[in-house]
């Protein structure tokens, strides 16, 4: 026995001795010692007593339902088996030295509703009866049984029996006997050497019959002729004692031998369990092996049985149970309860305590994994799973097994359950989330940082875990420099997931920073598509001017152009030729992304790089303009193994495709070249060339051309040579009438560009303006140009040339006599200066000298003023003789109205008849037929502009038609006049456009503005 201490021991079972309520009577039950059989079914308990007496019991009270003699006295009963699957069939087994064995199959219920039957009749309560002969070759033996029978076993659907004899023999019995409809029987094995058969049992998915005899473990086949040869012999040196054989869930052979229990299926042995302890009886329910010791201590009075029930499934002892001065006689289950009864007449029945009550002993030892698996056998709640898992994790920790512990922690997360109703998930949630909380807090310490990983890492990939877990999950990583681990987060990260979303990626981007893992910075950043953060961290965190070059080169073009306003300065300063072409290519619509990978841009990241060389390199080269810019870019083309740049250096601006894209305002990127003037001028060239290409935007056009002309200008102001102010004449040529005029002027005022000034002016129309800036600078031959451009139209220039020719004497003396008698001509073609006004302006007033202008330069010209003065006065006078003729002839022609006068007409002047009564004559010297008169309309316009018709005899009495609209016209004429005076705006405007002030007032006086309204023609 002192095995037993090897293996784990608990008293899972509870046992109950139950003594015979007959005990000691003439009418005893299971302690009559002339029991020879004892077996259950699922309602009653079954023994033989008095060799042929069957008594059912109800296993309730333990008392006899009823008895019945089954066979002849002289028979022994020595099998009671129940069917399969029946609660009241059962089948006996009795034999009879040197008489056939007879089996009859029973059906309890029929016989305990049998009531007052006579003991001869006994013999026909049985359903089925079988005569079992030894000798069943045909050989003409004698048939009587000569030896006993020690095995006797059936199949499920009890078509199949077989008998198995202490001389080595097994007999198969075939046929129906539930319904009774014959049998065949037949020896199927038979010992070479008479070897008892110790068990039999069916397999009967490959049917097949098990056979153990005291030496030899084999197998039969149940089907066919096999001549008594075994179908294949398991075991050739060892085999089983008599009732210590029983068959496996999965129909193996289970055998108990003295120092193992030996598993068998039909072509090998499975397995093995070391069990070194002697075995008088074996028995199996469920995944528990019965095993009963009988043993002798010494004594021949004094005999002791042990009762072990073993686990096969969690490898240990569920019971130990030790009866003294008693010897296991028989083992039978009932209801998946195991009975045993001893020689002294006790039953014993032995049942598994509740599981829970199983689990506290357990746990009570602390074997928290046995308890563990055993609930999960026993597929018990969650909560008492988790419970189980908590007290084990919580005693490892406390054991400092700290790995062990979080594995144990971590097993515990899948044990919370979903509940159905949300009152229940918010209180399970609520748990789950103190529990993990509680692991954290047990497991902050740095020593624990490898298992916190585990633990964070369970719960992210169970989507349990919160944005804090997640971040706390990262910061352990980083701690512990695990790079793969990060990297695969960074992988498998699901940005759709909205818990995922929320995450502070500002912070886990700060913390990579700050553990100097760049290259997952990059992974992350390129997951979240922020490629400017990408870049930012590419120029000033790695100096890698050159790889963020290369990386923005294959972005779209909204989220390259956004960096670029932001990045260009320091790329500028990094790689000015590079970038300068980049941000061409993007504003003049020829960028086109190239394809790249996660795994290019860390790579590039993480290699050693030659950018300081390249930058180096690039600051010793000065290219001043595109057409320049564009020759470097296809020499370096040629000895670059890069494609991008190749094509793009390569490919001349003719053969360069249509933009994809609407090119952005170049305006945009114009602070980044503060300290680039030559990238700039270039970047503009190019520009300017696209747009003058595609037929760009007019308004960028313009800004482009006023920026790029600034550029020369103030390139010029630094530069000895004049190359600078001849691109910046060019541009004014050229585009001139794109250029501002107010951004043209203040240019040409600051950077002193007389092109541009005059370009300006001359587009504002400010001609004197162009000619004071010539005369600012004493430029005599430039005010000329002038002149002769526009002094027809601004004849006010003329006077001012001739104040500026006597204005010095160095000017006067550069001016020949012609040029001065020219504009003499011209001032007085134009009346800007009587004579005494130009006798003041060439002496130059009371505040210049000017004694060096002689009075030759205006002699011919006053000649001819007062030569055509004098024309003029006669001229007048004869036009004043003129006017008062006229005046005198219509004043008498009104004077005439006044007084009475003959009419002489004999003719209607509408329809040029003969006049006659009625008729009526006008002062007009016109007469009408009465008749006529009425019949004519007079058209009147009104004063909306449109017209209307009245009959000539309204109003203030006829009118005369014929002269009706040359009066309308008159009166016409007279109100228009009047509103004159109503106008002020229009009189002053006229007033300043005239030539002639005074007379355009005369004529103002003369049209009667100055005259009241109510003046009215007499008509």
């Amino acid at each position: 026995m002192s095995l037993l201490t090897t293996w784990r021991q608990f008293q899972l079972f509870d046992f109950i001795p139950i003594r015979d309520p007959n005990y000691q009577s003439h009418d005893a039950l299971y302690s009559d010692p002339t029991l020879s059989a004892i077996n259950a079914t699922k309602t009653y308990l079954i023994i033989a007593v008095n060799n042929s007496i069957l008594k059912i019991i109800n296993p309730k009270n333990m008392a006899c339902e009823g008895q019945f003699q089954a066979y002849d006295i002289d028979y022994r009963i020595t099998f009671i088996e129940p069917v399969f699957n029946s609660s009241n069939l059962v089948i006996t087994l009795a034999e009879k030295q040197g008489f056939p064995s007879s089996i009859k199959l029973w059906d309890l219920m029929r016989i305990l509703n049998m009531e007052k039957l006579e003991a001869s009749e006994y013999k026909f309560k049985f359903q089925t009866q079988v005569a079992v002969t030894e000798n069943s070759r045909g050989s003409g033996a004698p048939s009587e049984n000569s030896f006993p029978i020690s095995c006797f076993k059936f199949n499920y659907d009890l078509t199949c029996l077989a008998v198995g004899y202490t001389n080595g023999k097994v007999l198969l019995i075939r046929g129906d006997l539930l319904r009774d409809r014959g049998s065949k029987q037949r020896v199927i094995y038979e010992s070479a050497g008479s070897d008892p058969i110790t068990g039999i049992e069916f397999n009967e998915t490959e049917q097949i019959l098990y056979v153990t005899t005291t030496s030899k473990v084999l197998t039969v086949s149940t089907t066919g002729r096999n001549h008594g040869k075994p179908l294949r012999v398991l075991s050739q040196k060892t085999g089983a004692d008599l009732d210590c054989t029983a068959s496996g869930s999965k129909q193996e052979l289970i055998v108990g031998r003295p120092d193992s229990i030996r598993y068998y299926n039909s072509t090998s042995k499975l397995k093995t369990i070391n069990f070194d302890i002697p075995k008088s009886k074996i028995a199996r329910l469920h995944q528990f092996i019965l095993m009963v010791s009988s043993t002798d201590n010494g004594n021949s009075q004094k005999f002791q049985s042990r009762v072990i029930i073993l686990d096969t499934r969690n490898n240990h002892i569920s019971l130990n149970l030790l009866i003294p001065q008693s010897v296991v006689k028989f083992i039978f289950k009932m209801n998946n309860e195991i009975y045993l009864l001893s020689n002294d007449g006790v039953l014993y029945r032995l049942y598994e305590k509740p599981i829970n009550q199983q689990i506290e002993l357990i746990l009570q030892r602390e074997l928290f994994s046995v308890a563990y698996n055993l609930a999960k056998q026993s597929k018990l709640a969650s909560d008492t799973l988790l419970r189980i898992q908590t007290l084990h994790a919580d005693h490892l920790f406390e054991e400092q097994k700290y790995g062990e512990s979080m594995n144990v922690y971590i097993s515990c997360l899948e044990l919370f359950e979903e509940k159905p109703s949300d009152v229940d998930k918010a209180n399970s949630n609520e748990d789950r989330d103190d529990f993990i909380m509680n692991v954290i807090t047990k497991f902050k310490e740095a020593i624990n940082t490898a298992n916190m990983v585990n633990f964070l890492e369970k719960l992210y990939a169970m989507s349990i875990a919160s944005v804090d877990h997640i971040t706390l999950l990262l910061c352990c990583l980083c701690k512990l420099k695990n790079l793969t681990q990060i990297d695969t987060f960074i992988d498998e990260l699901d940005l759709s997931n909205e818990k995922l979303q929320e995450l502070n990626f500002p912070l886990i981007i700060n913390l990579f920073k700050e553990c100097g893992i760049y290259s997952q910075v990059l992974r992350l950043l390129y997951k979240l598509n922020q490629p400017n953060l990408i870049v930012d961290i590419q120029l000033y965190d790695l100096n890698k001017p050159k790889v963020a070059l290369n990386y923005m080169k294959t972005l779209k073009i909204d989220d390259l152009l956004l960096i670029l306003i932001d990045q260009s300065k320091k790329l500028l300063d990094s790689c000015p030729i590079e970038t300068t072409e980049l941000l061409i290519d993007v504003f003049t619509g020829k960028y086109q992304a190239t394809e790249s990978t996660e795994e290019n841009l860390t790579t590039a990241s993480n290699a050693k790089s030659d950018d300081e060389d390249e930058v180096v390199g690039e600051s010793r080269i000065e290219l001043t303009n595109y057409k320049a810019f564009l020759n470097y870019l296809t020499l370096r083309g040629s000895n670059d193994d890069s494609d991008h740049n190749e094509k793009t250096a390569k490919e001349p601006p003719s053969t360069t495709k249509e933009p994809t894209y609407l090119p952005p305002k170049p305006n945009l990127i114009y602070s980044s070249f503060a300290d680039h003037p030559h990238e700039f001028v270039i970047f503009l060239e190019a520009c300017i060339e696209a747009l003058d290409r595609y037929q760009g935007n007019l308004m960028d056009k313009k800004e482009v051309l006023i920026t790029l002309l600034e550029m020369y200008l103030s390139l010029n102001n630094k530069a000895i040579q004049s190359e600078w102010l001849d691109k910046a004449q060019s541009i004014v040529e050229q585009y001139g009438d794109l250029l501002d005029d107010d951004s043209l002027l203040l240019l040409g005022h600051l950077y002193n560009f007389k092109p541009g000034e005059i370009k300006a002016r001359e587009d504002n129309g400010d001609e004197k303006g162009i000619f004071m800036s010539y005369r600012i600078d004493e430029d005599v031959e430039g005010c000329f140009k002038v002149l002769q451009k526009y002094g027809e139209t601004k004849p006010q220039l003329y006077k001012m040339m001739l104040e500026f020719i006597v204005s010095k004497r160095e000017i006067y003396e550069k001016v020949n006599h012609d040029d001065v008698q020219a504009i003499l001509q011209q001032i007085k073609k134009f009346k800007l200066l009587d004579p005494l006004e130009l006798i003041s302006l060439l002496t130059g007033g009371e505040s210049n000298d000017s004694g060096f202008v002689t009075f030759g330069i205006v002699k011919e010209y006053l000649l001819q003023y007062f030569t055509t003065q004098e024309q003029e006065i006669t001229n007048n006078e004869k036009l004043i003789e003129v006017y008062e003729h006229d005046s005198t002839k219509n004043s008498y022609k009104l004077s005439e109205l006044t007084h009475p006068f003959v009419i002489q007409n004999n003719k209607c002047s509408a329809c040029q008849m003969k006049l006659d009564f009625p008729m009526i004559h006008f002062k007009c010297k016109h007469s009408f037929h009465q008749k006529c008169l009425s019949s004519s309309l007079v058209a009147k316009p009104a004063s909306n502009g449109s017209s209307h018709f009245v009959d000539d005899a309204s109003e203030q009495g006829p009118k005369c038609p014929i002269c009706a609209q040359s009066i309308n016209d008159v009166n016409e004429m007279k109100q228009s006049q009047y509103k004159l005076k109503e106008n002020v705006d229009f009189f002053v405007q006229s007033l300043h456009e005239s030539s002639d002030t005074f007379k355009f007032i005369s004529d103002y006086i003369g049209k009667g503005v100055m005259e009241d309204e109510s003046v009215t023609i007499d008509e």
